[in-house]
């Protein structure tokens, strides 16, 4: 768990460490970012940096700490979330109450609030009082989609560090990591930018139908089929409403990416990885340029998707063109 922390937010990290080993810990810290880019996970990691038995470049998550750490059933470690859309003043004062007595264990003790930014004013204030006077070994992490919804007193007390999109390659480790499907995990990360909302993708039961239509398509074009009759067949059940239509564009997006790499040499950077030989044929039979048109025209669709169109007329031009922009002396 600790080592994916790192791979998705190497910079957070980095920070956090320089911090602890300067003895230069602020007391509250502002974690901000987009939801699913690991705020809670390197809360985890930070508190177990702090306790764990055995720390090296990472907490080692297998001593006694960082066991109910990770478990969040350690004394020293304290959870804070909303409770009916709000975190209320009680739940403030319950956390100073029980931390300003006698640890139960020796150690730091860290509190997280999660969505601090739904704290309402009586809280906010209570907490405010509680960074004013700041107790040794007491660290707070306030997790947040935007700091702005804080206090500028609390913001000016604390700590802020930025959460970025997690990185494409640390995002698929984690998700095959989690055992999601090795085929299906680097189309999911192309299409999001956070965990949250990749597991959202590959645990709809409707991801891999649209993936296995776009890719029939594109098999198809090697066969020299029409692919306006092709379009038809394979979405025949599929589109239904344009939101349909807009995540078949995605993918097709992405394949036609693939396809210019492939064109280009670069297999590495392949999304739809398991079809590289498609991929191929298809480059084989086109220009570059022809592609990168291509490319452009579903660009230039897929903002029109989100006026009022004739989604089905529009693909079927769409794939008029691409059926006619055969170059055999690509």
């Amino acid at each position: 768990m600790f080592e994916s922390v790192k791979a998705a937010q190497p910079n957070v990290v980095k920070m956090l460490e320089n911090s602890i080993a300067r003895d230069r810990l602020a007391h509250a810290i502002i974690f901000e970012g987009d939801k699913g880019t690991g705020k809670k996970q390197t809360a985890l990691f930070f508190a177990a940096r702090l306790l764990c038995e055995n720390p090296g470049e990472a907490p080692c998550g297998s001593c006694t700490h960082c066991r109910r750490i990770i478990n969040e059933t350690h004394p020293n470690v304290r959870h804070i979330s909303p409770a009916k859309q709000q975190i209320l003043k009680d739940s403030i004062k319950a956390l100073q109450y029980d931390f300003e007595r006698t640890a139960v264990e020796n150690g730091p003790k860290v509190y997280i609030i999660d969505q601090a930014d739904t704290m309402n004013h009586y809280a906010a204030n209570a907490l405010l009082k509680f960074l004013e006077e700041p107790h040794p070994d007491i660290f707070g992490v306030l997790l947040t989609t935007n700091k702005q919804n804080l206090l500028s007193t609390i913001r000016s007390r604390s700590q802020i560090l930025r959460f970025t999109s997690v990185p494409k390659n640390a995002l698929i480790n984690t998700l095959e990591q989690e055992g999601y499907d090795i085929e299906l995990t680097p189309i999911a990360a192309a299409l999001t930018n956070t965990f949250d909302a990749a597991k959202t993708l590959l645990e709809d039961e409707q991801f891999k139908p649209f993936i296995d239509a776009v890719c029939d398509l594109y098999n198809d074009a090697t066969q020299n089929q029409s692919l306006v009759l092709s379009f038809a067949k394979i979405t025949e059940d599929l589109l239904q409403k344009n939101d349909d239509y807009v995540r078949l564009l995605d993918l097709m997006i992405h394949y036609q990416k693939d396809v210019i790499y492939g064109k280009m040499g670069h297999y590495e950077k392949l999304v739809f990885r398991a079809h590289s030989e498609t991929i191929a044929k298809i480059a084989a039979m086109k220009s570059l340029a022809m592609l990168k048109e291509e490319l452009d025209m579903m660009l230039t669709l897929r903002t029109r998707l989100s006026r009022y169109i004739n989604e089905r007329l529009a693909f079927d031009n769409l794939m008029v063109t691409m059926e006619r922009r055969l170059d055999h002396e690509a």
